[in-house]
């Protein structure tokens, strides 16, 4: 069987490809002849993106008005018998409409759901309801999602969420000098950080300045930097996007780690990646009680309110321990060649 994942944009960059590059690699693993369509820029070209044995159709000049055309010949160059799509988007629509090739629609968030104005909004409509008629499987990654497409498209998808995907290593010296709480992600609005950071100036206000570590770069970075000059908040350090060891070292010798997420539409339909890799480390967690976090953490998580005030009486109690012992969340089993069997499953 020849597999293609097909998408533009950055693979590695995007935290929803990155799930076609995980799926990728271990339908290789199980004979899948594998191959991707991508576009054809810098990011794409790096070495290790792509698994080695996969086969890549690149498109030149994405940008141009002939990326469309360049785009459905990628695929007919590749003849797969699937084309799995992430999140369909208009490239993509306009890269299979017409065609012959068996679709998997793949939703690791809800497009449609989302607060868009009234044409975007429409325009993501449209593209949901002609993926769930046009495609041979459609997948979600939560619940929420699976429950609302039956509803609105009589179909019930098939429920494939993340996996754990973060690379391990070595335990090293902690970069801490102190017990510090600490977040990894997106300093955007959807990702609700704004608990956080109202959060460490409650505590400051009580006179309580336990160190904080936020790991993440976004559209507002420079926000909430101003925040901590504003406020004095010389407790928490900002340390911009890590990976590899001195992300790991960060997460493992966190005193806890921090994870806001209100029960919106976009977070319930959606499957934090971030989860796996909070619970990969091993660490607790102080989170809120929102869609698919349950199901990864189970009741070995800390969960509260989604206020400032809950998350700062749970840090402050946390960090009144001079020592948290280690939490295993069991996901020996949640990984992405458990999810590419399902795959598998259901393709046959």
């Amino acid at each position: 069987m020849r597999y293609c994942f097909f998408a533009s944009g950055p693979y590695r960059e995007n935290p929803s490809l990155v799930r076609a590059l995980c799926l990728g690699k271990e339908l290789a693993g199980r004979g899948v002849d594998v191959c991707y369509v991508a576009d054809d820029i810098p990011e794409n070209r790096r070495p290790g993106v792509f698994d080695a044995r996969a086969t890549i159709a690149y498109v030149t000049k994405p940008r141009s008005s002939s990326q469309f055309l360049a785009r459905r010949r990628a695929i007919a160059s590749l003849s797969p018998d699937y084309v799995h799509v992430i999140d369909m988007a208009p490239k993509t629509f306009l890269g299979l409409v017409g065609s012959k090739w068996k679709v998997v629609a793949d939703y690791d968030e809800w497009p449609a759901g989302r607060p868009h104005p009234f044409l975007r909004r429409k325009w993501e409509e449209f593209l949901e309801r002609w993926s769930n008629r046009r495609a041979a499987r459609v997948i979600v990654c939560s619940r929420y999602l699976q429950d609302r497409f039956e509803q609105r498209h009589g179909r019930r998808p098939a429920y494939i969420p993340y996996a754990t995907h973060l690379e391990e290593h070595a335990d090293a010296d902690s970069p801490f000098a102190e017990p510090t709480a600490v977040y990894m992600g997106t300093f955007s609005k959807p990702y609700d950080l704004d608990l956080l950071f109202h959060a460490a100036k409650l505590l400051a206000e009580r006179k309580q300045k336990p160190r904080m570590c936020f790991m993440g770069t976004g559209p507002q970075f420079e926000l909430w930097k101003a925040f901590l000059v504003e406020h004095q908040l010389d407790n928490v350090e900002l340390t911009g996007r890590l990976t590899g060891v001195e992300l790991w070292r960060r997460l493992r010798h966190s005193h806890v780690l921090l994870f806001p997420i209100r029960p919106s539409v976009p977070n319930l339909s959606r499957c934090p990646s971030k989860t796996y890799s909070y619970a990969q480390a091993r660490r607790p967690v102080i989170v809120n009680r929102t869609g698919e976090i349950p199901t990864v953490l189970g009741d070995l998580a800390t969960y509260v309110e989604c206020t400032p005030e809950s998350f700062a009486e749970a840090i402050g109690h946390a960090m009144r321990s001079p020592v948290l012992p280690d939490v295993d969340y069991h996901v020996e089993h949640q990984n992405w060649g458990v999810r590419a069997e399902r795959l598998l499953e259901l393709l046959a």
